[in-house]
Order: structure tokens, then sequence, then C-alpha cells
């Protein structure tokens, strides 16, 4: 760990000056390196008070004359007084309690030299003084790390490694300042504040790319995806310091990362502003009707202009009047101009929705995804599955990529026909997907529902419709 200040005192000092000293700085957020803070029992003393003089970035000397009288301290100070000649910075911040400046002439010509703080001026007056040193005004680093400290995330000083990490995180990247701005930071990424070269307007960006980094790799890690059960969602959000405030603010990022919130009753604390959003889109499909635009009518079942934008479509009782597979699309993918939603492969979707994991999205919810699925027909693979071969699917290049030829070849569901090998390939990429998503159903009987009539009749219903739409274009 890395100190913001080490404190080389007497014992003697520790009652009436040191320890609300050293409470005082850390009230201000500043860490301290101190005896009674940093000293745990069996730790080495002299080891962690040359760790506390090495990885701090200021030394401040009480100097008393119980001080002057110690061999103990006069041994700390040489460490300051080396660390300091070796960087050639000032680092030493020398506080005079109950001496002058003869005093500490007589015991240190070149101390008595540099500028001290008075003890008599007062604890406020010397704790503001110290602040000036340590917490520069107007410093980005320090402005950030404030951020983060009041919304108790604890990160190393701003001489830590971990900062030059942050910043590159907080970089503006190509889609910064587009309709597609969240897209540069990644699944669960929202907009950062405006890139400034205002100090304090930086720090905060700084401070809020630092919570997102938490965020984001979390997210990862617990695969918080579309598929998640909403209580798991919203849990996830209030864990992570920020979050749930980027959410309350971005509601539109909010639903493109977890669709499954737009179901009326599971948006938790977001529900209003899910609610107020939709009610917004629902008068912008009003007015496209009422302007008899054209705009979205190839997306809907009736040729008229959507309820609701897809994004929102979940949470319409007709699903905005937009054709299944538009919306699967959407709640696989997100919307086509947002930010990248997916985690898994679309095949993977495909395999929740037919097991009965999926089972608390309500049965209209999940006939009318499931029906979209088929019909996208983006589900079926090919010889190499790029995405699901990251999440770690090894092909059998035997039979890869036999079931979607058979599937595709079919004129028709009348005359599919699945040979051995394109069942064995089936049931090969349902046992990766079972594994993968913990899935109840064993591979043969999640094939068995991919093979339902039921099922493929809507993937080459849609095939078919596609087909006629571009011919009367």
């Amino acid at each position: 760990m890395l100190y913001d200040v080490f404190i080389s005192h007497a014992s003697e000092d520790k009652d009436a000056f040191v320890r609300p000293l050293a409470d005082r700085l850390r009230a201000e957020h500043i860490e301290v390196w101190y005896d009674e803070f940093s000293l745990r029992v069996g730790d080495s003393l002299r080891r962690s008070i040359d760790r506390g003089l090495a990885q701090s970035r200021f030394g401040i000397l009480v100097l008393s004359p119980h001080f002057f009288q110690k061999k103990w301290s006069n041994w700390e100070l040489d460490g300051l007084v080396a660390r300091q000649m070796a960087n050639d910075t000032n680092l030493i911040l020398p506080i005079w309690l109950d001496v002058d400046r003869a005093d500490v002439l007589r015991y240190s010509p070149p101390l008595a030299d540099r500028f001290a703080i008075g003890a008599d001026v007062g604890l406020d007056e010397v704790v503001r003084k110290l602040n000036e040193v340590i917490r520069p005004q107007g410093s980005t680093l320090i402005v950030a790390r404030d951020f983060l400290l009041e919304r108790g995330l604890e990160p190393p000083v701003v001489t830590d490694d971990w900062w030059l990490d942050i910043a590159a995180a907080s970089e503006s990247n190509d889609m910064e300042g587009t309709f597609q701005e969240a897209m540069g930071w990644g699944r669960w990424g929202f907009p950062l504040p405006d890139s400034t070269s205002d100090p304090s307007q930086r720090g905060v960006r700084l401070g809020w790319a630092a919570l997102q980094q938490q965020w984001l790799t979390a997210a990862q890690e617990q695969r918080i995806t579309q598929i998640t059960p909403p209580r798991e969602v919203l849990t996830f959000i209030e864990s992570q310091i920020g979050l749930a405030e980027m959410c309350q603010q971005f509601p539109s990022y909010l639903v493109s990362y977890a669709p499954q919130l737009l179901l009326p009753g599971l948006g938790g604390p977001f529900e209003p502003a899910i609610e107020a959003q939709y009610e917004r889109s629902i008068a912008w499909g009003a007015r496209q009707l009422a302007e008899g635009s054209a705009s979205g009518t190839a997306l809907t079942t009736d040729g008229c202009p959507p309820r609701c934008s897809e994004l929102l479509a979940l949470r319409d009782p007709n699903f905005g009047g937009y054709r299944a597979p538009s919306i699967a699309c959407s709640f696989v993918q997100g919307d086509i101009n947002g930010p990248t939603v997916n985690y898994y492969d679309t095949f993977d979707y495909l395999a929740w929705l037919l097991s009965t994991e999926s089972l608390w999205l309500g049965p209209k919810v999940r006939a009318f995804l499931t029906q979209g699925m088929a019909g996208w027909g983006v589900w079926i693979w090919g010889g190499h599955d790029r995405a699901a071969e990251d999440l770690g699917f090894e092909v059998d290049h035997e039979i890869a990529g036999k079931f979607g030829e058979a599937v595709r070849k079919a004129r028709s569901l009348d005359t599919l026909r699945i040979g051995a090998k394109a069942r064995r390939d089936l049931l090969h990429r349902l046992e990766f997907s079972k594994n993968l998503l913990g899935l109840p159903e064993g591979s043969e009987e999640l094939a068995a529902r991919v093979l339902d009539p039921d099922f493929l009749r809507h993937y080459y219903d849609d095939r078919t419709d596609r087909a006629a739409r571009r011919k009367r274009r």
C-alpha cells in the first residue's frame, strides 16, 4: 500500500498533538502511516517503519523537545532526508511543537531553513496548511480521488500505477460525442462526463471512469446479461458504486443491457424512469401514426408505424406492433445504433429460451421471443462459431455446420431431413450451451425442442415472408 504521509514523532507527543493530527488528516481522506493505524500485532516495527518511509509521498516531522532526544525519531529523519536527496524533491513537512527556530537550528541547521508550521496556530490551521501541500487545489488526480472516497471507494494514493489504467480508461474514443457514445466503453458502459481541460471536471470524469471500470469488470465476471434473473440484475446494480446513479440518469442504456427490467413490475427502483421513457416513446409512436409516417413500417405486422421504439417493445402489451424477429434481434443485440449488449452467442440465447430457465419471462413474452428467434434465423451456426469458441466451445470439424446445412438446404419444413451428422452437430452444440448456462435439461431434450415443428415452422415461414417482401420492392 502507498501512503500520502508518514508521521515521525516522539511518543510523548502522541496524546496531546499527534493522534488528533492523524485523526484529522484521515478525516480529510489523506492516507496516513501512523503507528496506531498501521502496525498490527506481530509486525516487525523496524520493517513496518521502513515500509512507511519508503511508500509515503511526504514525511511530517513533529519537531519537539522530546523528538530531539529520541534516537528512533532521528533514524526516521535520516530515512526521509535520504529519500529527499535521492529524489531531489521536497517531501519533508516540519511542524514545530513547543520549539522555535533557535531550538531547531541547534538540532539540525538544514531543518531550520525549511518552511515549517507552528503547532501554536491551532490544529485546524495546521491541517489546512498541510492540505495545501498534500492535496494541491485543482489537481485532477486529487479531485478524482476525493470523488471516489466520497462514494465509498478507497483508491490507492495518486502515485500508484492504478491511476495510469484509470487515466487510459477515461480517454475519449471515436464514438464519444455521437449517438453511439457508449459503444466505445463496452458492455454496461455509460457516457462519461464531457472531456475538458478544466482540472476539477477532468477529475470528476476520471472518477467516473474508475467506477465504471469496476462495474464493467464485475459484469463480465458475474455474467450479468439479458438472461440474468431480474432480481440478480438489481442486486448487481446496487452492489456497484455509482451504477444505480447512471441507470437512473440513462434508462435507455439500462434497458439495453437488461431488457428483462422492461417487464412491468420487474424494474425495481428504476420502474418510474423506465415507465417515463416508455410513455415518451408511446407519444412518439402516436405522432408518427398521425403524421402518416412510413418509418418502421417494414418491421411491424400490420404495416403501420410501431407504437414505440424497438428498445422498449417488451414493455408494450402488443410488443409495439413489431414482428417477433425484430424484437428477438433487439433482445440479443440491442439497438443497432446503441451499445454492445450481447455476451453469449445467439444460439446460446436460443437454448436458454427453450429451457425452463427462462420461465420467469412469463408465457407471453417467452413465446414471442422464442418465435422471434426461430424466424430471425441467426441462431443457425456454420462451420465456425466464433462467439461460442471465445467462450470455450470446441469445434468438432467432422460434423461442424452439418445441422445448419440441413436446415438451410430444405425448401420447407416438410422437406427437412436431419441426418446422423447433422443431429450430432446439434447435440454437440447444445451440450456446450447446457454446460455454459447451467441449463437443467439434457442436450437430447433441448434438441427435441429445437426440432419441434412448432418451433422450426417459424423459421421457414419467416424465410418465405422475407423472400416475398424482397420481390415486392
